[in-house]
């Protein structure tokens, strides 16, 4: 009998293999291209399920989701069957590449998007949030926000609705307002194991819960015309 599944066991990692299904690999032109399908103050929750899954936590108004690589595991989770043999396997995450949050109006449309990417050098996450309303002080908040958060505001043109924000590493913020529009941009070209990285992710974390906060009280909801900003379109910067 152990003799047998062990046998089973061999057989099934073997198909598996074959078939290219040992290991599942999140490509990052994937992410994008659902990305790319996103709309603010237009895209629904059926949408984003239809984009990215129904496995996105509990909340009605925030949805998170965790895309990751997998791999097979033997385990007692599900049962694969090879030549008659009946296998528990599995396929667990391996390793996080990108965490989206997505955030939605009380009528059930996209209103934020928060991307985070674990792909390769240098990380980039963005995140877009659309405004209610007037945006005449959005950019002076933001700033503001920034530099309580240790971070030096440079190049700040409200006319143009942009500036960045730097710290004293090669990391970079970049803030940008078109129309109803609030979109950042945060570049760490610092390996993760480096005490920069973790100091620049930590800083960028604290900012973008200000930001959070700031927007959530000036949030369309819903949205008095949608949108047809094309946020999700990520361009290295």
């Amino acid at each position: 009998m152990v003799h047998s599944r062990i046998v089973g066991i061999f057989l099934l990692v073997a198909t598996l293999f074959a078939h290219g299904c040992a290991v599942e690999l999140i490509s990052e032109q994937s992410v994008e291209n659902k990305l790319a399908k996103v709309q603010l103050g237009v895209t629904t929750k059926a949408e984003i399920e239809n984009l990215f899954g129904n496995e996105h936590g509990a909340e009605n108004l925030r949805w998170v989701y965790n895309l990751s690589d997998t791999a097979l595991e033997i385990s007692g989770e599900k049962t694969g069957m090879v030549r008659g043999f009946s296998i528990p396997v599995a396929m667990t995450p391996t390793k996080t590449r990108a965490l989206i949050t997505v955030r939605f109006t009380e009528s059930g449309t996209v209103n934020g998007l928060e991307v985070k990417r674990f792909f390769d050098l240098p990380y980039t996450n963005d995140y877009w949030y659309l405004i209610k309303g007037g945006t005449e002080n959005i950019l002076e908040s933001v700033a503001r926000a920034g530099e309580t958060s240790n971070f030096r505001v440079v190049g700040f043109d409200k006319s143009a609705g942009r500036f960045a924000l730097e710290d004293l590493s090669k990391a970079r913020i970049t803030v940008t307002l078109e129309k109803q529009t609030l979109h950042i941009t945060s570049t760490n070209p610092h390996d993760q194991v480096t005490n920069e990285y973790r100091v620049f992710t930590k800083r960028e974390s604290a900012f973008i819960d200000k930001i959070s906060a700031l927007t959530a009280e000036t949030i369309v909801s819903p949205p008095a015309a949608p949108q047809q900003a094309s946020p999700p379109v990520m361009e290295r910067q």
